[in-house]
């Protein structure tokens, strides 16, 4: 079974600038390793447990027993509840989204990510409701849409090289934000830094995509990276002052050293908004028809190096 439990060398220990209360509009159960503090300069890391959903292709309750069972061996899972009406699976776990989804699909089940959120239901209708929406200027369904957020590293015909994988946040309250990075293709026995960039302006990978968002606080974590050039990092509390109202239409990048500051072999992309618990339940695509973890593959990029000789789209299948 998957372990969780990586290496991570640093969640941002420095303490951030204060960002005050303002929505980004489009623009450019606890288990702890060490207590995060805002006043502490050491190096601090956090695991947290937040509620992950799966849509699982399950069709009867032999099914549904034996994915609960792959799911609880995963190490970080608290609890999980299966539901065949919906073939949905609510796990709540310090464990990544891959090493959930990897155990139950090594039991023969097709499943995909749809939602995530706060480890307790119905948190978000207390935590986040019209007095939040005010300060920050919006209302409270944009802001309950605003508390998930992923960025997606798709290999070379995206621009990102060899990396593939996912770096997701998780407001799970006001004032804490998760974590969670998991990646593949990187330099087998390096330290990779990840980061928030200021823009969410891909035209010329990270280097458009301004500095770090916030200062040292955009320093999301360093990582280690395995033999096998992946690394995984847990849902883990930020030791800053990042929202992740804040973060979406932003960058996120993915550094080939430690150094957050060099941005050489660097590979970025855009942390877009992420469906919460309860909020995803479609079987068919929109797109084709087809169940939701049969659909295939999106749609790829093209390079044109000279669109005004371009025929078509510049998007194709």
């Amino acid at each position: 079974m998957c372990s969780t439990r990586a290496a991570v060398s640093r969640v941002d220990t420095a303490r951030p600038r204060a960002m005050g209360r303002r929505f980004a509009r489009g623009g450019p159960g606890t288990k702890s390793f060490a207590t995060p503090s805002n006043d502490d300069a050491s190096t601090t890391t956090a695991t947290a447990a937040r509620r992950l959903e799966f849509m699982v292709e399950m069709r009867c309750e032999r099914c549904a027993t034996s994915v609960r069972e792959a799911t609880e061996a995963v190490d970080g899972t608290l609890s999980v509840e299966t539901s065949l009406g919906t073939n949905t699976v609510e796990v709540v776990t310090t464990a990544t989204a891959r090493a959930v989804s990897d155990a139950i699909e090594a039991r023969g089940y097709k499943v995909r990510l749809i939602g995530q959120g706060s480890a307790t239901r119905g948190h978000e209708d207390e935590a986040f409701g019209e007095a939040l929406a005010r300060a920050l200027g919006t209302d409270v369904r944009t802001l309950r849409q605003s508390l998930a957020c992923v960025g997606e590293f798709k290999g070379r015909a995206y621009g990102h090289g060899d990396v593939a994988g996912t770096v997701r946040f998780v407001q799970a309250s006001e004032e804490v934000l998760l974590a969670e990075i998991t990646l593949s293709g990187l330099r087998p026995n390096a330290r990779v830094a990840v980061t928030v960039r200021e823009w969410g302006d891909l035209t010329r990978g990270v280097e458009s995509c301004g500095g770090a968002y916030g200062g040292d606080a955009g320093v999301v974590a360093v990582v280690d990276v395995d033999a096998n050039g992946r690394a995984d990092m847990p849902s883990t509390i930020l030791n800053s002052q990042l929202k992740c109202w804040d973060l979406i239409g932003r960058g996120v990048a993915v550094h080939a050293t430690e150094d957050a500051g060099d941005s050489t072999g660097a590979v970025a992309s855009v942390l877009a908004r992420s469906a919460g618990v309860g909020a995803n339940h479609k079987k068919l695509c929109q797109c084709d028809g087809t169940v939701i973890w049969e659909a295939g593959e999106d749609f790829l990029p093209v390079v044109v190096e000279d669109e005004s000789k371009a025929d078509g789209p510049l998007i194709s299948v």
